[in-house]
């Protein structure tokens, strides 16, 4: 009996002892995944589930105030339908659709590119460094660090009757009033293009020197090796750029809202304006929930369309 008990305890040390091992061993494999568990916990409370809550929130009538604020009620698609067919929501559309071409696309992406390849490190001894590069690289970076905050109390000042812009040009425009999407969009250029030109740059002096020697060697010019060399070879930094841009372009709103807040007479109200005051200057948070989710959707499709476009260029 006494033999029976120890030969029993033993199999269940040694299962113990290989359960262990084998939680030991998976542990060894798999340590990246358990080092990524807090970033996948935050991410999911942070960013999945308010997603997911504002999608159920946009089929309700939910409000800041009044009945709908204490008992919310579930109306189903009238919220989308009311999207739809209500005119503010197609300006807001058409003002964030020119934001994000005029100060992401053609801006961030455009200059960005231009001043990562006029301010790249030469890769031959020859080729002297130009003076202008570490000049506009740091405006570039000073714009990119810069709080939201300070980058919309400095161009307010900027941009003022009295401002440093009118002294500089002796002129006397009130640029916030007479042109309101041209000054956001300008603002927004200079606070977004450092990043673009660190990405661009980065991936440009990954490029090997020897490729552009070649070229050059078979009698390709500096534009030629650009559209030809440069541009194809930096095809996959540029979508991932373009892609953040917009997402970020679409969702910006403290800059703006502070300079404009969407004025005048609704020339600069963004999708995101438009979203925050319908919920809280209106107080109808469903319908503001559902702006949300249009920005969301209108995010995704344009990213899509982005990648097939670089596709069929390649």
């Amino acid at each position: 009996m006494a033999l029976s008990s120890l030969t029993f305890k033993g199999k269940i040390e040694g299962k113990r002892c290989s359960i262990m091992q084998l939680v030991k061993s998976k542990l060894k494999e798999n340590w990246v995944l358990f080092l990524g568990l807090p970033a996948l916990v935050l991410w999911l409370v942070f960013m999945c589930f308010p997603a997911i809550w504002a999608i159920v929130v946009s089929f309700t009538n939910e409000a800041l105030v009044g009945k709908a604020a204490a008992h919310p009620r579930w109306v189903g698609f009238d919220n989308y339908i009311k999207l739809l067919k209500d005119s503010y929501f197609l300006n807001s559309i058409t003002k964030s659709f020119i934001y994000v071409l005029g100060s992401a696309v053609i801006g961030q992406l455009g200059l960005g590119l231009l001043l990562a390849v006029l301010t790249r490190r030469r890769r031959r001894k020859k080729d002297k460094p130009p003076l202008l590069g570490p000049i506009a690289t740091t405006v570039c970076y000073l714009g990119w660090i810069s709080p939201a905050a300070v980058v919309g109390f400095m161009w307010l000042s900027t941009l003022d009757v009295e401002g440093s812009l009118n002294q500089l040009l002796h002129l006397n425009f009130t640029w916030i009033v007479d042109f309101p999407m041209i000054s956001i969009i300008v603002i927004n250029m200079w606070w977004g293009t450092g990043w673009s030109m660190t990405l661009m740059k980065s991936a440009i002096e990954t490029i090997p020197p020897e490729i552009e020697e070649c070229a050059e060697v078979d009698g390709a010019n500096k534009r030629q090796v650009f559209y030809h060399i440069i541009l194809p070879i930096i095809k996959g930094p540029i979508l991932v750029n373009l892609i953040l841009i917009t997402i970020w372009t679409y969702g910006v709103f403290d800059v703006p809202f502070m300079v404009t807040a969407g004025g005048p007479g609704r020339k600069t109200e963004l999708m995101t304006i438009f979203a925050y005051l319908t919920g809280f200057k209106y107080f109808d948070i469903g319908y503001g929930v559902t702006i949300s989710v249009g920005i969301l959707v209108i995010t995704l499709v344009l990213s899509l369309v982005y990648q097939q476009f670089l596709k069929k260029g390649g």
